[in-house]
């Protein structure tokens, strides 16, 4: 395809490019929403250090959990059904969270929530995959996620400036009118799917067979130990790192510290110019590459006294996290020979389960030992990624040879 012919493709996108990060926006920014009240709600409900990481790992945990079933309804119902309900039921939880005094009850509501919000990505993704020309679902899915990244900062950096302000209460229904708004957004404007084909029942044995398959397939269940690994330790890595930055030595508030998320906006470059070279170079050459800047960006909060340097090393973290995500997201939804929605939900339960496992279990790591264990801790696990990114490199070149021979 040309240049000429891309461009032209692409403006049919529109829509798309607008609403499907609209729609990731809403979801992160609700959810990561608490990450950045976490000072807060351990002040306001009396909860340990080590234990008010509980409520965003309920969150996350439960959203991974709900991924076994919401590829499968979103195979079975559609793409723009699930998307549309699942942000209204998440403005609707998210509601509720401003009703209650209880934490017990709180940490309820925003599992529930996680639930809510499961079928988003994984329909959104395969969405694209159906109905975007294979030239173009990588960069549009490098938007998307460029939308998630925006969602992340935007929860983060509006919660830690509105708690100097308003209430907590007030902050969920600020983000309750967010998602319902969006929920018909997305109703209005996003196309209905041409290429979408029902999956003829919900099947509970055709369910855990097509996942058993998925699993046993190693160039899908390899994406699935990367998965858990980066989003493990990008949450663990923003769980504490108010807390660190708000203690010795640097003391800064927690306005400023709010302002570190907005270079997730860098996101909107990263991401589609990562797909462009997953193209070039092969996406698991681009993944490793992604995977070492995260390990440097971990190694240099680690062995920099400096604060501009700390901040700097976690803007290079970030930035190639959202990469590695966008490219992985794509790796599986275009490699998993049946089932894509399932695939990509099985992907992003493992993606979320790394998040709430090894996010909670950093915080006993942070309380004893703090800042320097826990990036001890992540880059031990990104080492693991890179090897297995280098894996599937392998595996996927022997597999290229091997055709060429056959097809000779």
């Amino acid at each position: 395809m040309n240049k000429h012919l891309a461009k032209n493709s692409l403006w049919r996108y529109i829509p798309l490019l607008l609403i499907l990060p609209l729609s990731g926006l809403a979801e992160l920014a609700s959810l990561y929403s608490v990450q950045a009240l976490l000072p807060k709600l351990s002040e306001v409900y009396n909860i340990p250090l080590n234990q008010v990481g509980l409520i965003l790992s309920a969150e996350v945990g439960f959203l991974a959990f709900a991924m076994l079933f919401s590829g499968s309804l979103s195979d079975r119902f559609g793409r723009k059904k699930i998307i549309v309900y699942s942000l209204l039921a998440g403005g609707i939880l998210t509601l509720l969270c401003a009703t209650t005094s209880s934490w017990h009850v709180l940490v309820f509501y925003r599992a529930l929530l996680g639930i809510a919000v499961s079928g988003i990505t994984a329909a959104v993704t395969v969405y694209i995959t159906e109905e975007v020309s294979p030239a173009l679902a990588g960069i549009i899915t490098g938007y998307f996620i460029f939308g998630n990244s925006l969602g992340s900062m935007s929860g983060r950096v509006l919660a830690t400036l509105m708690m100097e302000h308003i209430s907590v209460e007030s902050i969920f229904c600020f983000f309750s009118t967010v998602l319902l708004l969006m929920a018909l957004l997305v109703f209005i404007f996003l196309p209905a799917s041409k290429n979408f084909s029902a999956a003829p029942s919900l099947n509970l044995t055709k369910m855990l067979k097509g996942g058993k398959e998925h699993f046993t397939n190693s160039k899908i269940s390899a994406c699935f130990m990367i998965g858990f690994i980066i989003f493990g330790s990008f949450t663990s890595a923003f769980n504490f790192l108010a807390f660190h930055l708000h203690g010795e030595p640097y003391h800064l508030p927690y306005s400023l510290i709010a302002l570190i998320p907005i270079s997730f906006s860098l996101t909107f470059f990263a991401a589609p110019f990562s797909a462009k070279m997953a193209m070039r170079y092969g996406s698991m050459n681009t993944l490793s590459l992604l995977l070492i800047m995260m390990l440097c960006g971990a190694l240099i909060t680690f062995i920099s006294p400096s604060l501009p340097i700390f901040i700097l090393g976690i803007i290079c973290f970030s930035v190639a996290f959202f990469s590695s995500h966008s490219t992985l997201l794509t790796w599986v939804s275009s490699h998993a020979p049946h089932a894509k929605g399932q695939a990509t939900a099985l992907y992003l339960l493992c993606y979320y389960a790394g998040g709430a496992i090894i996010g909670y279990l950093n915080g006993f790591v942070f309380a004893a030992m703090g800042w320097n264990a826990v990036a001890i801790s992540i880059m031990s696990l990104l080492a693991i990624g890179l090897l297995l990114s280098r894996y599937l490199h392998i595996t996927e070149r022997k597999a290229s040879e091997i055709g060429i021979m056959n097809m000779s």
